[in-house]
């Protein structure tokens, strides 16, 4: 048995499922319904995440030729927009909490419905049926979203109790796997800084990022922070969720985990720039 590999499979179930439920935890049915009625801001999520996000991916790897794992997993990062850790980021930039709660629900359901739309058109030879990309997504992305969702609503006390026991976890589960992916793949890591992997990850966040910051200059301050925070980051474990049914490569993982210090450190840049105009 390769422990280092189940330990690492455990680590991240437990990543994804933690770091899902711990945000819906912290967020109430009925806060969610009003900001999704502001069409310009729901339209330019659907915009951003799933059109501009992918058509990026795209022209950084016209330009830049990745092997195929890495490029496999830049478009899946692609498909993938809003981490788990987005809310907390959002917050340092001044977004507006509504909107936050909207952007993190919606960004999850609509993940679930194009990844296994999209993937089979962005990655050539992905000969995957769309219930065996959905199926992964629905279990360890949505599902435990809306449970914590639900628990919010129902059991408000409860919920206020477990959901800094579900962070805790959910951290402890984002470093073992961070660890065990640098033990078991810190070779990966050392050739993708040589394959310009990394840059191309870099470039495409930042890509985003400002594409996400223009685009919603006609929003108030608050919930333009919003986008473009969430746009910043990418859900890892969206991302790693249907990538056995498509890629065996180990980079291809390698490339996804490089994601985490990535976005989060984007994340931080963007959220501590977007403060001051939520001050000014």
């Amino acid at each position: 048995m390769d422990v280092p590999a189940l330990a690492m499979q455990v680590s991240l179930v437990v990543f994804m499922v933690g770091s899902l439920a711990g945000v819906g935890l912290g967020v109430a049915p009925q806060d969610v319904l009003a900001p999704l009625r502001h069409g310009r801001f729901v339209l330019l999520t659907l915009a951003l995440g799933w059109l501009a996000g992918p058509a990026i991916a795209r022209l950084l790897l016209w330009v830049i030729p990745l092997d195929r794992p890495y490029a496999t997993a830049l478009l899946l990062l692609a498909l993938a927009p809003c981490a788990p850790f987005a809310p907390a980021m959002m917050r340092k930039a001044g977004g507006d909490p509504a909107y936050v709660a909207a952007f993190m629900v919606l960004t999850a359901v609509v993940t679930v419905i194009v990844m296994p739309i999209g993937v089979p058109l962005l990655v050539p030879g992905a000969a995957v049926s769309a219930w065996d990309l959905a199926r992964p997504l629905l279990l360890f992305v949505l599902s435990p979203l809306l449970a914590g969702t639900a628990v919010r609503g129902l059991w408000p006390d409860a919920a206020a109790r477990l959901e800094p026991v579900v962070a805790a976890i959910a951290r402890i589960a984002t470093l073992v796997m961070v660890v065990l992916v640098i033990v078991t793949y810190g070779r990966g890591v050392v050739n993708a800084v040589g394959s310009y992997a990394i840059l191309t990850q870099l470039i495409f966040l930042a890509a985003i990022t400002l594409a996400a910051d223009l685009a919603g200059a006609a929003l108030s301050a608050p919930q333009r922070n919003v986008l473009t925070v969430g746009m910043s980051t990418r859900n890892i474990g969206a991302a790693l969720a249907p990538l056995a049914a498509i890629e065996s490569d180990p980079r291809a993982v390698v490339m996804i985990a490089i994601a985490v210090p990535l976005t989060l450190a984007v994340a931080v840049v963007a959220a501590r720039l977007l403060a001051q105009r939520c001050d000014s």
